[in-house]
C-alpha cells in the first residue's frame, strides 16, 4: 500500500470508489491523516517511522517542491491570495468598520509553514502553564519542551551570540537560525526599544520567556531558502518509505463513522477531486487524525456531524455527536493597523519594489542563495506588558488607558510590537513605489474574547463563516491603543533620528505616513480608536477552535487529543490550543504534533 517518491493525485491509486453499495469498504490504512499542513506532515513522518503501520496523508493543495514562493524567504507575501492559500475571509466585523479580514491558510504540502513569515518562536513558558490550568493536563512547559528540542535543527550564527544552542534543539529535522542578511534597521529598533525601557534580550526562545526586544529565529535552511515542515519532515528518504502514502489535490469531504458499538467511531474519510467528481473512500484501521488547521478542522468536524446540534439541525447535517464547543473560542492575534514611518534612503528594502532591483536580487538568490531575498520580512519585535512601569503608554492629552492583565502569567507579555524594514501596504494590493519607510504594528496577543467558525452550508465546498469577533472586549482595543502609543514614541527616539524622516506632528489622516507622523502627545485617544477601527487586521495566527479541555463542556478534545464521545478520532493542529499563545504559533504546532505522535505510538505499544 506504499507510495513511491512521487505524490499521488489519482484517487484510484490510494482510495476505493464509492459504489451503489453504501457499506462497501475503502482501501485501508492504519492511520489516515486529514490535512498535509504544519501538523500533518510531522505526524506522517513520525508515525511512518514504525514499518509495521501504514500511513496515508491527504492534502487538498499540491506539492511544495516547485513553488517559488514557498522557498523564497522575503517573497512569502506573494503567496497570499494565490492557489497556495485557502483564501478564507472573515464575516464583516461590526467594531472594525464592517470590514472583512483576509484569513490566509496554506493550501499546499507544509500548510501555513510553507507560506508564513518564517518566524520560529516557542512563545512564553507561562502559556503552557495556562493550558494546564484550563484542563490540558500533561501539556505544561516542561512537558512540551522536549518536543520543541526534538523538532528543531538550530544552526548558530556568530553575529547573534545571545541566541544560544542550549535554548534550542540542534539535531531535529526542522532547520532554524538567523539569516546572514541583516535588516538595515533591526539593530537600531532594538536599541530604540531600550531607550523606551524595554530590555534587549538575546533570544525569544529562552526558558526565561520572551519579554523584551530581540531578533527572531528564522525557519530557514542555512542555504538561503525556507525550511517548511514539508521539506524538513517529508524528505525523499521519508517519502520512499513503503508504508507511507502521500496524496495531493484531494478534497476531504467528510469523516465516515460507524456506531455499531453504540458510540460513534471514526472509520475513514470520503474524498473527491471536486464537488461533482466521483466519490472515493479510505478507511482507518486504528485512527483518523484531523490536521486541517484552526479553520479547516472545525469545518470538517461540523460537516461530518460533530458539533452543536442546533447548528447542524438548522443546516440539515445529520448529528453524529452533539459537541457544543466545536468552532467556539476561535482566537487570532489582532493588530491596530500598520503604522508606517518615512525613512531615509538606504535603510529599508523598499528599493526591491523597483522591477530591475527586484529582478537582480532574485537572480542573486537563485544563483547563490544570498542577498536581500534571504532576509526575514519581519526580523524582530518587542514583547511587552501594559503594566510595565518602565514604559510610557500615556499621553499629555489622554492620560492612561486602564487595562486588565490578561497575560498568561507575570512574565508573559500582552502586546507584541512587530516591525518590517519596508512599507508593507496591506493584502489588498502592493504598497506604492518610490517611497521608503518602516512598518510597525501593535497587537493584542492575549485577546479577551474569542470568535467562532460556523457552517454557511452543510457542504465542505462552501467556505465556513469565520468570525474573529474583534474588539467585543473594550480591553482588547485599549491594549492595542497602548501599543500604538508605544510605536509613536519608538519612531521618535534619539536612536531613530538620522534613519527616519518624520513630520513634527501631522494631522492628514489620508496620508500613508499617518499616524506615523503624529506626535504621541498630540494625537487623541479618539483618533487612535478611529484608526484602529478602520485599519485593524489579524496577524494570521488562528487557534483554539477545537481546543483541549477537561470535559466536553469546556473543550472538543481531551488531553490525549481524542475527540470527546467519539472513538478513533483525534485532532492535532493549532485548533487544540486551550488558549492563544503569546507569540507566533508555528513552532508550537510542530511541538504539539511531535508530542501527539508519541502519545499515539505509546498507545499502539500497549
Amino acid at each position: 500500500m506504499g507510495a513511491s517518491h512521487s505524490f499521488l493525485s489519482d484517487l484510484s491509486q490510494f482510495a476505493t470508489p464509492v459504489s451503489g453499495d453504501r457499506e462497501a469498504k475503502g482501501r485501508e490504512y492504519d492511520y489516515v491523516i486529514a490535512g498535509g499542513g504544519t501538523a500533518g506532515c510531522v505526524l506522517a513522518s513520525r508515525l511512518s517511522e514504525d514499518p509495521n503501520v501504514t500511513v496515508l496523508l491527504i492534502e487538498a493543495g499540491g506539492s511544495h517542491e516547485k513553488e517559488l514562493f514557498t522557498r523564497l524567504p522575503l517573497g512569502w507575501p506573494q503567496a497570499v491570495k494565490t492557489h497556495l492559500d485557502w483564501q478564507f475571509q472573515s464575516v464583516p466585523q461590526s467594531r472594525s468598520a464592517n470590514r472583512q479580514f483576509a484569513v490566509p491558510r496554506g493550501k499546499v504540502l507544509g500548510g501555513t509553514s510553507s507560506i508564513n513569515a518564517l518566524i520560529y518562536q516557542r512563545c512564553s513558558p507561562e502559556d503552557f502553564e495556562e493550558w494546564v490550568r484550563l484542563g490540558a493536563a500533561g501539556w505544561g512547559y516542561e512537558d512540551i519542551l522536549p518536543y520543541f528540542d526534538k523538532s528543531e535543527g538550530f544552526v548558530p550564527n556568530p553575529k547573534y551570540p545571545g541566541m544560544k544552542p542550549e535554548y534550542h534543539g540542534t539535531s531535529g529535522p526542522w532547520k532554524t537560525g538567523v539569516p546572514d542578511e541583516e535588516s538595515p534597521v533591526q539593530k537600531a529598533l532594538v536599541e530604540a526599544c531600550e531607550e523606551l525601557g524595554v530590555k534587549a534580550i538575546g533570544d525569544f526562545n529562552s526558558p526565561e520567556g520572551n519579554l523584551g526586544a530581540s531578533t527572531f529565529t528564522s525557519t530557514a535552511d542555512g542555504k538561503g531558502s525556507r525550511s517548511s515542515v514539508a521539506n524538513s519532515y517529508l524528505t525523499p528518504s521519508v517519502r520512499n518509505r513503503p508504508n507511507l502514502t502521500i496524496a495531493i489535490h484531494t478534497v476531504i469531504e467528510k469523516i465516515l463513522f460507524s456506531d455499531a458499538s453504540g458510540t460513534p467511531q471514526a472509520v475513514g474519510l470520503q474524498v473527491s477531486k471536486s464537488q461533482d467528481a466521483p466519490k472515493f473512500r479510505v478507511m482507518a484501521r486504528k485512527e483518523v487524525l484531523v490536521c486541517a488547521g484552526a479553520v479547516g478542522t472545525p469545518h470538517l468536524l461540523l460537516v461530518s456531524g460533530l458539533g452543536p446540534k442546533e447548528q447542524l439541525d438548522k443546516l440539515g447535517v445529520k448529528v453524529v455527536k452533539d459537541i457544543s464547543q466545536v468552532g467556539e473560542k476561535y482566537y487570532d492575534h489582532v493588530a491596530g493597523g500598520a503604522v508606517t514611518a518615512r525613512a531615509k534612503p538606504g535603510w529599508t528594502y523598499d528599493y526591491l519594489s523597483n522591477p530591475l532591483s527586484g529582478l537582480f536580487a532574485l537572480a542573486k538568490w537563485y544563483l547563490t542563495g544570498k542577498g536581500p531575498m534571504t532576509a526575514m520580512a519581519a526580523p524582530g519585535a518587542a514583547f511587552i506588558r501594559t503594566d510595565d512601569k518602565n514604559i510610557r503608554f500615556d499621553s499629555k492629552l489622554g492620560g492612561e488607558l486602564p487595562v486588565r492583565d490578561l497575560a498568561a502569567g507575570p512574565k508573559g507579555p500582552d502586546i507584541e510590537v512587530l516591525w518590517f524594514p519596508l512599507i508593507t501596504g496591506d493584502l489588498s494590493g502592493p504598497p506604492p513605489r518610490g517611497l521608503n519607510g518602516i512598518t510597525i504594528g501593535a497587537m493584542a496577543i492575549k485577546p479577551e474574547t474569542g470568535g467562532t467558525v460556523t457552517l454557511k452550508t452543510g457542504s465542505i465546498y462552501d467556505k465556513p463563516l469565520v468570525d474573529p469577533n474583534v474588539y467585543e472586549s473594550e480591553n482588547d482595543w485599549r491594549v492595542v491603543a497602548l501599543g500604538m502609543r508605544f510605536i509613536l514614541r519608538l519612531v521618535r527616539t534619539e536612536r531613530m533620528k538620522g534613519i527616519l524622516d518624520l513630520k513634527p506632528h501631522a494631522t492628514d489622516q489620508s496620508n500613508i505616513f499617518w499616524p506615523g507622523d503624529a506626535d504621541p502627545d498630540q494625537i487623541t485617544d479618539d483618533e487612535i480608536k478611529s484608526y484602529i477601527r478602520n485599519n485593524s487586521l489579524p496577524i494570521f495566527h488562528p487557534t483554539s477552535s477545537a481546543r483541549m479541555g477537561a470535559t466536553q463542556e469546556t473543550g472538543v478534545v481531551d488531553p490525549s487529543l481524542k475527540v470527546f464521545g467519539v472513538k478513533g478520532l483525534r485532532v492535532v493542529d493549532a485548533s487544540v490550543f486551550p488558549s492563544q499563545v503569546s507569540g507566533h504559533p508555528a513552532a508550537v504546532v510542530v511541538a504539539v504534533a511531535e508530542k501527539a505522535a508519541d502519545l499515539i505510538k505509546a498507545e499502539t505499544d500497549i
